[in-house]
């Protein structure tokens, strides 16, 4: 029996929901519907509030509700990241605890249990799950591997991976946590290294799509004023003197307005800011969202600046063009 379309989509829309969820040691089964109803009432309530303009109500709706879709992504994006980068802080410490408690005379997996510590934060919560499911007759490889279920993290799936496959060789289980920790500690130092190198990189790029993109526009965006004015000017008095002739560069159908070019310079920016920022999170962490959570911040000022500038040219140069 074929499955219809729209249902198999729902489902996909509520697994990938659930999994970001998941990511972030959440559970509420009733999340995507909410997001998907709440997005829709406000979708129309958009709609609505803009029924006399067809293609602007479309628009806003449309708008409304990939705008909300995108905050919670970003929200839910960055939870699962920041995370992330705490259990990867402590990883290197909590392998070496339990590397001194089997040393000590435990076994691997009270060692496991035993480890857990309050400072390790959302890595203590898995290690409780962890243990919960030893207690009940789990294998050691089957419960390592079910640490990595609710972490999205890259360094852990592989050290998890590796210890379990050091495991099956018949390693020295001690050992072989020892130089994993090491290991992990080695690549921080030199992840530290590459970041301080590249952050001269990064402050170019936010010096650039925050200040050197706004000051830009800004001053564009004036200039393409101030010669909107003149044109405008131009026709009249060639009107009233009947004139049939005018400045070269003022023929023909003017079709750009004030407030298009000052819109379309605001659009730019924001899509500059955006991806300046997913830029700089991938020199830092190789994570395109750990920039995303500069761009509030940045893309404020960076309109502030084109509004700004704007704003100051218009009363130093008023009156200058005699418009």
């Amino acid at each position: 029996m074929a499955t219809n379309p729209a249902f198999a989509a729902l489902d996909r829309y509520n697994r990938y929901w659930r999994e970001l969820l998941k990511y972030n040691d959440r559970e509420d089964k009733d999340f995507p519907y909410k997001l998907i109803f709440g997005s829709l009432l406000a979708s129309l309530l958009a709609a609505l509030y803009f029924a006399a303009q067809p293609y602007l109500a479309a628009a806003a709706a449309i708008g409304v509700f990939a705008g909300i879709h995108l905050v919670f992504y970003i929200q839910l994006v960055l939870g699962a990241s920041s995370r992330a980068s705490k259990i990867e802080e402590v990883l290197p410490d909590f392998l070496s605890m339990v590397a001194s408690n089997i040393r000590s005379g435990l076994t691997p997996d009270k060692a496991l249990i035993v480890s857990a510590r309050d400072e390790f934060g959302p890595l203590t919560e898995a290690i409780n799950k962890a243990g919960k499911r030893s207690i009940t007759g789990m294998p050691l490889d089957q419960v390592m591997l079910g640490m990595r279920e609710n972490i999205q993290s890259n360094i852990l799936e592989k050290t998890i991976t590796q210890i379990v496959e050091g495991m099956h060789s018949g390693g020295d289980m001690s050992e072989l946590l020892e130089k994993t920790a090491l290991d992990i500690r080695k690549f921080r130092s030199v992840k530290k290294e590459v970041n301080s190198v590249i952050l001269n990189y990064e402050l170019f790029i936010i010096a650039a799509i925050t200040f050197g993109a706004p000051l830009l526009y800004g001053v564009a965006t004036f200039l393409v004023d101030i010669m909107i004015r003149i044109r405008g000017k131009i026709s009249i008095d060639s009107g009233a003197q009947g004139l049939s002739g005018g400045v070269s560069i003022f023929k023909g159908k003017l079709l750009l307005t004030s407030d298009g070019v000052t819109m379309f310079a605001a659009a730019a920016i924001i899509i500059t800011v955006l991806f300046g920022c997913m830029a700089v999170g991938i020199m830092g962490s190789g994570r395109r969202v750990d920039g995303i959570k500069y761009f509030p911040i940045l893309v404020i000022i960076g309109l502030a600046l084109l509004f700004g500038i704007r704003f100051a040219l218009g009363i130093v140069l008023n009156g200058i063009a005699g418009v």
